[in-house]
């Protein structure tokens, strides 16, 4: 698709903060932030709910909204009910109901005199889990709808994957964020006693934390919590990150969808395609065609394949393709065969030169070298390949005996030894046989490289370390979807255009940033520590009608411990302060610690001196 110039004609943008979107509840309304093009109307209306709050996403500036107000959509940005400045008791997270909140936003918006009545919905990860619900509830004003980086399994994607319960994604990383979204006061109007009596209501609210602890693997709760995406019926693009922890959530989606649907799976982790430090593309751009065809039915953009997948590995490509999986053959390799090698005895505490694929890492942290990992685990491993593969789909392990619990991978090595992470795959057994599907993919693995297969008892810190049982387990098969390179077509997408007007909305950098990465191993006590830590400073100078200064300070670790795996910890730590426009000093410090048995937190708020909470939670 080529890039569109840049000569159009801009509209004016104005913003109208914390609108009030009635519910069927007459005494509560949600929030949202309008974003309207200038000048005549009507415009098609563009929707995003959240439970990360419209007034924290504006102190960056909502830069994505406001490029496309600019060109003609309007954007509505809402807060779920009961979070940020929406009235309600917050929900448990993945409620079904969450759809109700953006159907009431949907239904208000297609009725106003600014709206054409025609409403596309969106958002990234959570977003496109409430963009997904929604869409299955069929609502008239909706047109089309792109999803992003989400799960359709919340229990089984991201709480307890495959069936095992996690740590450090949803009981350090994103139960810390949630839980300081909910204490944080307002960084709007925080002079408003309306705001203020919601900050205060808030912090009596369970936190995310307590729910998704307290409904462990195999809870009928995450059944309900599924997403019936064959329910959906208007055009839906899926974009997916190989290197995202939702990757097999958001290639599922796209593959329950029964209607007009297109896929996009590029190389990112966590995070929007056009702000990828590496490969970006021009999404915006993209999804303005996608909109432009759904809601005026006036794109004039060369049509893309229906699936266009970036090729990773040997020689990295787009390509597009008519289908997913894409035409091919499946080959079974026989395990057997291949040269095996194993540690005398497994260990629990693997899984840390994955990188942070499996959390919600958007700007570093992609795999590893896997040799490391690889020494310490079960590995079946080919002879080298006569001639490249491209492996694209689902790839699946098959073994004849398995532990309750099995990690598998599949890495690509080459020939000076390097270990290179492809895909993987965790599940839990009844018995002694099992078939272990992998993430989806699409990777070339070149001639003279071979195939390794790794088999391990657990991937921390994405699910916690148990006590492996005696001995290994025995891998039968390995099934490989190869597509037929001639099926597909080069398919070069468009690089985020320089002048994309997004710069315009910051005044130089948006905030200070640093960052830590660090992986250590305590050779006295035998344990392998994660760390993550991270500074984020956000000044009023450096957004359109910026008010409030506001530095927060987080720290993430996952502590594995190989003599007593029970002992495994996560721990999540933010401090974070606000210097309002009215002279107020807020401070919020909060801590998670949890292991595989137990969860505690603790959140203190304190303004000017005066403590306003000072509570602990435990589950």
């Amino acid at each position: 698709m080529p890039a569109r110039t840049e000569t159009e004609r801009r509209h004016e943008v104005v913003v109208r903060r914390d609108v009030r979107i009635p519910t069927p509840d007459p005494g509560v309304t949600l929030s949202g932030n309008l974003f309207l093009p200038g000048g005549p109307g009507p415009h098609p209306l563009l929707v995003t709910v959240l439970p990360y709050r419209r007034d924290v996403a504006a102190l960056t500036g909502s830069p994505t909204e406001r490029w496309f107000a600019e060109r003609g959509y309007a954007s509505l940005l809402v807060d779920l009910l009961g979070t940020g400045s929406s009235d309600g008791v917050q929900r448990p997270p993945f409620d079904p109901g969450d759809a109700d909140d953006a159907l009431d936003a949907i239904r208000w918006g297609a009725a106003q005199s600014w709206c054409t009545g025609a409403v596309g919905m969106w958002g990234g990860s959570y977003g496109a889990i409430t963009t997904l619900r929604a869409a299955s509830r069929r609502p008239e004003a909706l047109k089309a709808l792109i999803a992003l980086e989400g799960p359709t399994d919340p229990g089984r994607d991201f709480v307890h994957p495959g069936g095992a319960r996690g740590a450090f994604s949803p009981l350090a990383s994103w139960a810390v964020g949630t839980l300081f979204n909910q204490l944080l006061p307002p960084v709007d109007d925080f002079a408003d006693p309306n705001e203020q009596a919601r900050w205060h209501r808030r912090m009596t609210f369970a936190p995310y934390l307590l729910d998704m602890f307290r409904h462990g693997p195999g809870s009928p709760v995450w059944a309900r919590r599924r997403i019936d995406v064959s329910a959906i019926e208007v055009p839906a693009l899926c974009v997916a990150g190989w290197r995202d922890l939702f990757v097999d959530g958001a290639v599922r989606a796209y593959e329950g969808l029964r209607g007009t649907k297109s896929l996009i799976a590029g190389p990112w982790m966590h995070v929007m395609p056009q702000e990828c430090p590496f490969t970006p593309i021009d999404f915006l751009e993209i999804a303005r065609s996608w909109w432009d065809r759904w809601l005026l039915g006036t794109d004039e953009t060369e049509s893309a394949p229906d699936v266009r997948v970036y090729v990773q590995g040997e020689r990295p490509r787009w390509l597009g393709f008519d289908s997913w999986p894409p035409e091919g053959t499946a080959r079974t390799e026989d395990l057997t065969g291949w040269q095996r090698s194993a540690p005398a005895v497994p260990d629990p505490a693997v899984g840390l030169q994955s990188g942070l694929w499996a959390t919600p890492a958007g700007q570093f942290g992609l795999p590893l070298d896997q040799h490391g990992d690889d020494s310490r685990s079960l590995c079946y491993t080919s002879p080298p390949l006569p001639e490249r593969l491209l492996v694209s789909g689902r790839p699946t392990v098959e073994l004849a005996r398995a532990w309750p619990r099995v990690s598998v991978k599949l890495t690509d090595v080459d020939p000076v030894g390097r270990s290179l992470l492809i895909c993987a795959g965790l599940e839990c057994a009844d018995d002694g046989e099992l078939t272990v599907p992998l993430t989806p993919t699409t990777y070339e693995v070149a001639a003279g490289h071979r195939l390794r297969v790794v088999v391990a008892p657990g991937d921390f810190p994405r699910v916690w370390p148990q006590e492996p049982p005696e001995g290994w387990p025995a891998a039968r098969t390995l099934r490989l979807p190869l597509a037929d390179p001639a099926s597909g077509r080069a398919c070069p997408m468009p690089e985020p255009a320089v002048a994309d007007g997004l710069e315009e909305h910051l005044d130089g950098e948006p905030a200070e940033q640093a960052a830590f990465w660090e992986v250590t191993e305590d050779l006295l006590r035998d344990t392998v520590s994660l760390r993550l830590a991270g500074s984020n400073r956000i000044r009023p100078e450096d957004v359109p009608g910026g008010r409030h200064a506001m530095r927060v300070d987080q720290e993430l670790v996952a502590t594995a411990s190989r003599l007593d795996p029970a002992e495994s910890t996560v721990t999540g730590r933010i401090t974070g302060t606000v210097d309002t426009a009215t002279g107020a000093h807020v401070t919020v410090d909060l801590e998670v610690t949890a292991t595989a048995t137990a969860i505690d937190a603790s959140g203190k708020v304190v303004q000017d001196g005066v403590s306003l909470l000072d509570r602990h939670w435990r589950g």
